[in-house]
Order: structure tokens, then sequence, then C-alpha cells
């Protein structure tokens, strides 16, 4: 081959070889170009794990947050402080027994009128008087029970017992002398006001009695001296069995 040939082979070659580089030299321009915009957009990707896809990773997300703001938000509820339990003031319920009978006092109020023992025609005096209503239930353990053989009674340091008869007389009904400091007065029926003194069976019960004392028989001035807390209603059997012998109950604790 001659020179001149082997020079335009030669010029042939590095032609083609000029021509390749160069294509390769813009395709990776290219790519590069197409590579640079994908990754200068304003969406970024993320690379998420293997199986979960962008729409499901996007509930996730959601499921997670709302879940996160509903327990930020939930209120806790409040300490409720029980309520105080209702306070109640019972009636004290004094019972003694004696001679076969039950006596429980029921009520102990302080009028300042003697109305309750009056009828109709009967004239109203005001005064400082105290209400004693009971009952007296036949245990069995004597019989029959004779009430007309008890005496119901009132022991006061307030009590000036010998002033009774200046205003009562021989009449007993509402005060009579005892003692210094006591006084008896007669058990009375609120159905008729009259005296009771009838014969009990074993294992009545006798209801809606009472004793009416006056604790100033000269005036209708209130006995200062006389206070339920310094008071015993006695009961104390006159005759029969057991004669002599009393039981004695505290008026402390009962409201007028």
């Amino acid at each position: 081959m001659s020179k001149g040939n082997k020079a335009r082979k030669f010029i042939a070659i590095v032609c083609v070889v000029a021509a390749l580089a160069l294509t390769a030299f813009f395709a990776a321009s290219c790519g590069s170009s197409s590579t640079a915009k994908k990754s200068t957009g304003n969406t970024t990707t993320t690379k998420l794990p293997p199986g979960v896809t962008a729409a499901t990773e996007g509930e996730s997300s959601s499921t997670t947050s709302s879940s996160t703001s509903s327990s930020a938000t939930q209120s806790t509820p409040a300490a409720t402080t029980p309520a105080p339990a209702a306070t109640t003031t019972s009636t004290p319920s004094a019972t003694a027994d004696l001679a076969g009978t039950r006596y429980t006092i029921v009520h102990a109020t302080r009028p300042n009128t003697n109305k309750s023992v009056i009828s109709s025609s009967g004239r109203e005096v005001p005064g400082d008087y105290l209400e004693v209503e009971l009952t007296a239930f036949n245990t069995g353990a004597a019989g029959l029970v004779d009430l007309s053989q008890y005496s119901f009674r009132l022991l006061s340091p307030g009590i000036a017992a010998d002033t009774y008869t200046d205003y009562y007389g021989t009449v007993g009904t509402y005060g009579a002398y005892v003692a210094e400091h006591e006084i008896s007065a007669t058990l009375l029926s609120y159905s008729d006001l009259q005296p009771v003194a009838y014969k009990v069976k074993v294992g009545e019960n006798i209801t809606k009695v009472f004793v009416f004392f006056d604790l100033n028989p000269l005036t209708d001035a209130p006995n200062a001296g006389v206070t339920k807390d310094n008071s015993q209603f006695i009961v104390y059997k006159t005759a029969g069995t057991d004669s002599g012998t009393q039981v004695a109950m505290s008026l402390a604790g009962y409201p007028d």
C-alpha cells in the first residue's frame, strides 16, 4: 500500500473515533441534564420500605397523626369528690324495765302553755311546762301489770317541790311534793286527758300516754334551773310486788 493510501485510512479511522467520542459525550450530557431536572424539581422523592407504596404510607401517617391528635385532645375525667354523708339527728329512746313493765320515753317537749292538757272550756295558762310522752309494755315477767301501782316523777336541781301546794293545793295532777327537788304527776291519756290507771295484759303495749309537769307553779316565767340535761324521769313502784323500787331515765338529747 502506498503512503498516500495509508494516510487517508488513518485519517478516516481518527474521524470515526472522534465521532463516536462526540456521540458518547453528547449522550452523557443529555442524561445528566435530564437527571438534574428530575432532582431539582419541586417534588422530593423519599425511599420507602419494601411493600409500602406512597398511597399506603400517606394513610398510615394520616391515621397516626389523627390518633395522636385524638389522644392529645381527649380530656381526662375530673376526679369526683364523694358527696358528704347526710347527717341525721336521732331522737333518744330512753328505756327502763321495772316490775314487769318496760317504759320508753317517746318525746320530752317543753311547751310554754298548758294547752295540751285542758278541754275546750278550760283556761289556758302560760308558763313553763314539761310534757313527757311514753309507752308501757308488759314484758310478762310479773303477770298482769296494774298501772295504778306506779308513780311518775321528775327530779331536777331546779325544782322547788315545796312551792306546788301554794298553787295546786292537794291536787297533784301536774306536780306534787316528793322531795326537795322531786315532784310527781299523773299519767294521762291523750285520747281523753283522763288518768291512766288500768291493768295491762302480758304482751300488751300502752301508747299515747303522757305526764305533764308544771316547772314553775308561782310564775309564768321560765325556770332557768331546769334543763333536760339535768333532769331525770323516774318511775317508782308504790304498791304490790317490788314496791319501793324505781328506775330513772335521763331526758338529755330530747328536742323541744
